[in-house]
């Protein structure tokens, strides 16, 4: 098919349904930030398709497509683990320079502890605590910079409070 049908047959696409499919995808994901790229995404697989007038309703076809777009995303996002700077954090319970050598060693000791404390969790949950106790981000801001619904969010804090119950306690 040549490349100008293609993309009349998705700007037509785009000029009916782009406000349905925006709406669609703003609905389905967490971060409405992302509704442009992946609405591009889908009208980019769309004009991949060889034989567009095969497709007997390209309404249902558009949202099946967005469907897999969305679905794609979310297992991008579930595989990359959330970043949190543990340094960074670190930084924030420091004694300034020119308090007592002891105080100073004491904290250092305490960071290495905290730092070793942090590796043994997973990576989220990880991330949550320090957001939440070091940072004080609420339990949604927790979510919003996880990606992840603030219930997520909660399971996360709940399962590092555990393990440091656990490790009061003297098990793990």
């Amino acid at each position: 098919m040549p490349s100008a049908d293609r993309k009349n047959f998705v700007a037509e696409i785009a000029a009916q349904y782009g406000r349905r499919l925006r709406r669609f995808l703003s609905v389905r994901l967490r971060n409405v930030q992302d509704v442009p790229e992946l609405a591009q995404e889908v009208f980019l697989r769309l004009l991949r398709v060889e034989r567009h007038e095969a497709i007997r309703n390209p309404e249902a076809y558009l949202f099946t497509v967005a469907s897999h777009v969305i679905h794609q995303h979310a297992l991008r996002r579930a595989a990359s683990p959330a970043f949190v700077d543990i340094a960074e954090a670190a930084s924030e319970l420091t004694v300034p320079d020119g308090d007592d050598p002891v105080t100073k060693t004491d904290n250092a000791q305490r960071i290495e502890h905290l730092e070793a404390f942090l590796a043994k969790l997973p990576p989220r949950v990880a991330a949550a605590l320090v957001l939440h106790r070091v940072s004080g981000f609420t339990v949604q801001e927790v979510a919003d910079q996880l990606g992840v619904r603030r219930e997520t969010a909660k399971k996360y804090l709940a399962r590092a409070a555990q393990y440091c119950r656990d490790r009061r306690v003297g098990r793990e």
